[in-house]
């Protein structure tokens, strides 16, 4: 099978330790994590890229077996919302199951229910946040001060959304680093360790597993885990254990 895949540069070494072993073709785009915190931007960036997949298919032949793909995979979960909305006008689009990032790289969505029922206040890191910067330190801050500073220019605007970052880490009390199958995970782990310290947070392990993202990308999409939406059809949050389903027309009272 032809796949074409849009994922979150976040877990960017997990989807490829997955894709490393599947006998599929899939091509990879991989979003910026940047966009993670305005979900309305998000969504417009995930379109464009549906609408550039459809638009430039005329380039193909018809014959799916060579040529075309057989879907488009969102290696995203729900994310803020960011997802809903989004479709193709010629391709299924393939979205699993999940609460956000973390619900791929724990496996399905009742892994992450779990976890988080018993740590509700935990705040999770990979190697992937690990490797690109991702840590809620002083250091980031820091760093985020400069990127607001060349945005917005303007102190009182750049310490009010600082602020706000300070007031979000205090709805955490614990660290926890996720550890994917066949990765080294020491030095990642001790800097999450470290992180914990600085915060006087917990510190937690949980080893990841990679079968959400596997099937996502091999096609096998059990609808217990998968949404398939069928080309013109748009994903909308299902405020249920599903997390997400298609969204119905005005009118259609189907779940």
């Amino acid at each position: 099978m032809r796949y074409k895949l849009i994922g979150y540069k976040l877990i960017q070494r997990e989807i490829a330790s997955v894709i490393a072993r599947t006998r599929n073709i899939v091509d990879v785009t991989l979003i910026r994590q940047d966009y993670h915190q305005t979900p309305e931007i998000l969504r417009d960036v995930l379109q464009k890229e549906i609408d550039d997949i459809d638009s430039n298919s005329s380039k193909y032949t018809n014959d799916l077996t060579l040529n075309d793909i057989d879907a488009i995979l969102i290696a995203y979960g729900l994310c803020s919302n960011a997802i809903c909305g989004i479709r193709s006008s010629r391709y299924r689009i393939v979205v699993p199951k999940a609460h956000d990032c973390s619900t791929l790289l724990m496996g399905s969505k009742e892994a992450y229910s779990e976890y988080f029922a018993e740590n509700g206040g935990s705040y999770m890191y990979s190697r992937g946040w690990m490797e690109l910067g991702i840590n809620e330190d002083e250091m980031r801050l820091e760093r985020l001060r400069a990127e607001y500073m060349a945005k917005f220019e303007d102190e009182d605007t750049v310490e009010y959304l600082l602020d706000m970052e300070r007031e979000m880490l205090k709805n955490y009390d614990t660290a926890t680093f996720l550890n994917w199958p066949g990765f080294t995970p020491e030095e990642y782990e001790d800097r999450v360790k470290e992180i914990a310290e600085y915060h006087n947070w917990k510190y937690k392990k949980v080893d990841g597993n990679d079968s959400l993202i596997s099937d996502l990308i091999e096609g096998n999409w059990a609808p217990d885990r998968f949404v398939v939406l069928e080309p013109g059809q748009e994903i909308a949050p299902s405020y249920d254990e599903d997390v997400i389903k298609v969204k119905m027309e005005q009118g259609d009272d189907r779940s």
